[in-house]
């Protein structure tokens, strides 16, 4: 998520200034094109594998965070034909976002989408030297499949590709920077590396010393 933000602070910035200040944008497992899994945080609530946690009775309160309906799969990425969220009764893709929050009974988090969502989501390049660094091959949550008793229930996992919460179909909107700025746009996969577990990784360690102090 903190890469959306810097994304939307670059934008606003004009050039000269982004010239003379910044160096690079090292982006370490961006949503770019948001992720699956912050469907099941609206719908039905997520504690992290925590047992000791309800699901359900933290949901109210991961509701509240705008940052989560901001992260919803965008449809200029994401299939407008895929089905992220299954009930018995109606299949919900990028394109049923107003339709789902109103049957989970959580009309407002509709408006949060609204208000959230053209904030970066032309994905105009940063305008300075980019290292988009992204996890794969670790199974991630790309579709939530619910009984009859959606949305107050745990759902059955679809899994995808990814680090475990970007799906890669996000990550690798990175590439769509590549010769659309004058400055460099670098795209490394870090394979069965994990969302968190990648900021601590010797390699990513090692890239990011190269990129800030360089021989």
């Amino acid at each position: 998520m903190g890469n959306m933000y810097t994304l939307y602070f670059l934008n606003q910035q004009p050039q000269a200034w982004k010239d003379k200040y910044i160096k690079a944008f090292i982006s370490l497992g961006a949503p770019w094109a948001g992720v699956a899994k912050t469907l099941r945080v609206v719908t039905s609530g997520d504690n992290n594998r925590i047992p000791v946690i309800s699901s359900l009775k933290i949901r109210t309160q991961q509701r509240t965070a705008v940052s989560t309906s901001w992260l919803l799969p965008y449809a200029h990425t994401w299939p407008k034909d895929k089905v992220l969220v299954q009930t018995p009764t109606f299949n919900y893709t990028v394109m049923d976002y107003q339709r789902l929050y109103k049957d989970i009974g959580f009309e407002d988090g509709w408006f949060m989408r609204q208000d959230t969502e053209p904030l970066v989501s032309d994905l105009k390049p940063p305008g300075v030297e980019t290292h988009c660094l992204y996890g794969s091959g670790i199974s991630t949550p790309e579709g939530f499949q619910y009984s009859n008793k959606f949305p107050d229930v745990e759902p059955t996992v679809v899994p995808g590709n990814g680090d475990g919460t970007v799906n890669l179909i996000s990550a690798l909107k990175c590439k769509a920077w590549m010769g659309k700025q004058k400055h460099n746009v670098t795209v490394t996969e870090l394979p069965s590396n994990e969302h968190v577990a990648m900021l601590t990784n010797i390699t990513t360690i090692e890239y990011i010393k190269k990129v800030l102090f360089p021989p």
